[in-house]
Formats: C-alpha cells, sequence, structure tokens
C-alpha cells in the first residue's frame, strides 16, 4: 500500500505544480505525425505509446521515467500519462493487486489526500473499459477548487499482473465536453506495449538532457 501511496502522491504534485526542473525528454520520446499535425509520445520504461494534438505542449516528465505530464490548450487543464510497477499484496493468483483492489484503493487514497485540503469529492459511477487492449477502469470526480472554480478528473487505468498503466484527466467542468472527445480520439492511437505480466526494469539509465522538441 506504501507504494501505491507514494505513486499517487508524486502523480498529483508533479501533475498539479508543473515543477521546473531542467528535465528535458530524449529525441526518442516525441515524433512528429506529420500527416495529422500529431505528436507521438514513447515511454522507453514501461513501452506504452499515444499521440497527442501538436498544440499542446509536453511538460515535466514524472520521475523514474514513469511517464510525462501533457499541457491541453485548454486552460486549467493538464493529462498526465504513466505507468507503474503491480508490487502491493493483492489476492491474485500471484499474490498481486487485483484490478478491483487497485481500483478500490485508488479511490481511497484520492479521498485522503483532497481530505487534507479539506477538499471533498463527488464520485461519479465507474465505468469498465480497456487501455491498449487491457481491461482497465474509469474513475471519476468532482470538486471545488477557490481559484479555477469546479473540476472534474477522470483516472483510467489498466492493471496486470506485473505493471499497469494510467492515464489522469484534469479539466474544469464547463471545458469537459471540449477536452473528452480529444480524450477519446487520443485513446484511440494508445498502444500499451509490451505485456504487462512482463516484469519491467525499476529505474532507468539517466538521459543527458536535450532541446525540448519544436512545438
Amino acid at each position: 500500500m506504501k507504494t501505491l501511496v507514494i505513486w499517487l502522491t508524486l502523480l498529483l504534485t508533479m501533475a498539479a505544480t508543473g515543477l521546473a526542473l531542467g528535465i528535458q525528454p530524449s529525441p526518442a520520446a516525441v515524433s512528429e505525425d506529420g500527416g495529422h499535425g500529431w505528436k507521438l509520445y514513447a515511454n522507453a520504461r514501461f513501452g506504452f505509446s499515444l499521440r497527442f494534438p501538436n498544440d499542446w505542449h509536453l511538460g515535466v516528465p514524472l520521475p523514474d521515467g514513469a511517464g510525462v505530464t501533457l499541457h491541453p490548450s485548454i486552460q486549467h487543464s493538464l493529462v498526465t500519462v504513466s505507468g507503474h510497477m503491480n508490487v502491493i499484496s493483492g489476492s491474485n493468483q500471484d499474490g498481486r493487486q487485483t484490478l478491483n483492489e487497485f481500483a478500490s484503493a485508488h479511490r481511497r487514497i484520492m479521498a485522503e489526500l483532497y481530505g487534507k485540503r479539506a477538499i471533498p469529492l463527488n464520485w461519479r459511477q465507474d465505468q469498465e473499459r480497456s487501455l491498449g487492449g487491457f481491461p482497465g477502469r474509469q474513475l471519476a470526480f468532482t470538486y471545488k477548487d477557490d481559484k479555477q472554480g469546479e473540476i472534474i478528473e477522470h483516472h483510467l487505468f489498466s492493471l496486470g499482473r506485473n505493471e499497469g498503466r494510467g492515464i489522469r484527466i484534469k479539466v474544469p467542468l464547463v471545458s469537459e465536453h471540449q477536452l473528452m472527445p480529444i480524450i477519446e480520439r487520443m485513446l484511440t492511437t494508445y498502444q500499451a506495449g509490451r505485456d504487462q505480466n512482463a516484469v519491467g526494469p525499476l529505474k532507468l539509465q539517466p538521459e543527458q538532457p536535450t532541446v525540448a522538441p519544436r512545438q
């Protein structure tokens, strides 16, 4: 459980603040899709990839090569794509967490993290859906932000025996109808990479900083 708390805390903190750590993606991480004006992000550690609109900005990478935050053209919105290890004890045949257990823990930890800031969450009904061909779950909740008004977050994730993949979408509620159709189109380009039952490396070798790709 401690590992999941650390992962979720890092994901929320890095995505929400956009800390300028001076880390740039490697040249292979993002490439142009000249035919459609969309760029390709490929994650070296977990092997997943997806395309995103050309006018979106690539943000700061998450720790240990787990993923990256993307900044849509819609104000006060962000999309974080990431992978994670399934290393928490659970009830599946390998002693790891099941998707249901991960979803329950995710919901509880979100409530606790926002509860520390005295922000109540209003949950929508969970949805079952796939991510890159793997069975997944989509959780969504709304809350009020003093500066940005009412916000909605969608958390979509899948889970294998050893690895999982996740996408976090944060957007003002009034702009949800603008962003989510784009997200749905992005999901049609999502490739999970290798089998999530494979064992991935815990850490990447450090990469040399490079110039950010041209927007």
